[in-house]
Formats: C-alpha cells, sequence, structure tokens
C-alpha cells in the first residue's frame, strides 16, 4: 500500500499544532510550506530518499521552505538529481527565488530539474486561483490519489478527482465565511463535500485549515459529511494514512 503523511496542514500561517502545507506521498513531496521541513526531519524519513517534490503554486504557505529543503540536501552531500513538478510560471518563480536567497550554485552538487506533470506521466489540472494552481492526480495499484492545493469551488475539479479512492481537498473555511473563501478563492468543508460527492470520491481528507478556526475539527467533519456519504478525515500534523 501506498503511504500518506501530512507534514503541514495549515494555511496561511503556521500555528502552534500546525505547520503549512505539506504531504509526503511514498517518494514524493508534495508542496513545502512553512515548517514542513521541521516536520518532514521530525518524521524519520531521509531527505536523500525524496525523488520528487511536487508544488501547487508559489504562494508560501506552499513554498516557504523550498529553499531550505535544499539546502538540507546539499548539506546531507546529495549527488542525486531531484525533480521539481509544477508549471512553468511556478518553475520560473522558484529558480528566481533560489537565486535571491543566495542560493551557493557550487555548493550544490546535485541537479535540480525542472518539469511539466505531462513529462513525467502525472495528471493535473488548473484550479480556479491566483497565483497559478495545479492540482494533481497520482495513480497506484490500490486506487488514485488526488491532491488539490487551493481552489474555489469548482465543478471541474470534481470531474477530476472522479472515482479517486482519496481527494485531498482544502477546506480553509466554514459555514459562514463564504464571502471570504469567494474572496480568496478558497474553500469551504462544504465544498470539500460536495466536490467528493460529485467524483464518487471514497475518502475525502480535509486540509489547509484557516488558524482563525483552530479547535473546529468537529464543524470542519460534520459540515463536509452533512453532503458526502464516504470517510471523512480531518487531517492532522503527522496523520499517516494508505490508499
Amino acid at each position: 500500500m501506498a503511504t500518506i503523511t501530512f507534514l503541514g496542514t495549515s494555511g496561511s500561517v503556521v500555528t502552534k499544532k500546525r505547520m503549512c502545507a505539506g504531504i509526503l506521498f511514498e517518494d514524493k513531496l508534495i508542496d513545502v510550506g512553512f515548517g514542513v521541513l521541521t516536520n518532514l526531519l521530525r518524521s524519520g524519513k531521509k531527505l536523500n530518499a525524496i525523488h520528487d517534490v511536487y508544488i501547487s503554486h508559489t504562494h508560501s504557505d506552499h513554498i516557504g521552505d523550498f529553499t531550505g529543503l535544499i539546502w538540507a540536501m546539499a548539506m546531507d552531500r546529495r549527488t542525486e538529481p531531484l525533480r521539481v513538478v509544477s508549471s512553468s510560471s511556478t518553475a520560473a518563480s522558484l529558480e528566481r527565488i533560489l537565486d535571491l536567497q543566495s542560493t551557493p550554485q557550487a555548493w550544490v552538487k546535485f541537479d535540480i530539474m525542472f518539469v511539466r506533470p505531462e513529462d513525467v506521466g502525472t495528471k493535473s489540472v488548473t484550479t480556479i486561483h491566483e497565483p497559478e494552481n495545479l492540482a494533481y492526480r497520482f495513480q497506484t495499484k490500490q486506487g488514485d490519489l488526488v491532491y488539490i492545493g487551493d481552489t474555489a469551488k469548482s465543478e471541474k475539479i470534481s470531474e477530476f478527482a472522479k472515482g479517486c479512492d482519496v481527494l485531498i481537498h482544502e477546506a480553509t473555511f466554514l459555514d459562514g465565511q463564504e464571502s471570504i473563501a469567494a474572496v480568496t478563492s478558497h474553500s469551504t468543508a462544504r465544498d470539500a463535500g460536495n466536490t467528493a460527492k460529485l467524483a464518487r470520491a471514497r475518502r475525502l481528507v480535509l486540509t489547509h485549515f484557516s488558524p482563525q478556526n483552530e479547535g473546529a475539527e468537529k464543524q470542519y467533519r460534520a459540515q463536509a459529511s452533512s453532503v458526502f456519504d464516504g470517510q471523512v478525515i480531518v487531517a492532522k500534523d503527522y496523520q499517516t494514512i494508505t490508499v
């Protein structure tokens, strides 16, 4: 079975209990928000065991630890190439960030290969969000995993996630917060539940929670479950599930 470990489940900023967006999926790291590197190291995962880094978009809560990850790998004397999968615009930003943060090229002894999802056989779709955000779909023998970074509610996402085993969907906000969700192009727990229902997903995992809703795990689960009959998981840092 394929293992998924949540390294960060907060949106926007870190909290006492949650780091920003980041998921470890086998040898893939999906998003590297603030605090994710710390949780990754605490989890005991060897940095050299990570072969691919998938980035959804360039908001800092999804890439804040990207440079730190590269530096940590260099300190570990990594020589194996690292693939960074993203949109072309995100790749350009990441390369610029490494340069702006004075990453010493002679010190990094491994190649950083920026590639598009289609180059590595991964399905992706653009969500409703600014800056451009890519959702990813990964195939396993047990079923498909779909990761939705940031998005406003969208039927296109439901079609993309059709029939998946696990749908990891941001659920930044709750009922009564629809107006700010619309302004920021994010989703509520109910939006995520509707997407899972339309997609006929088997399991829905909620993540990327607004710090202002800290401690509202029961509300998140209840609001998503009110529209989705499958299993609903409210993710927390270090939690592990399988596909």
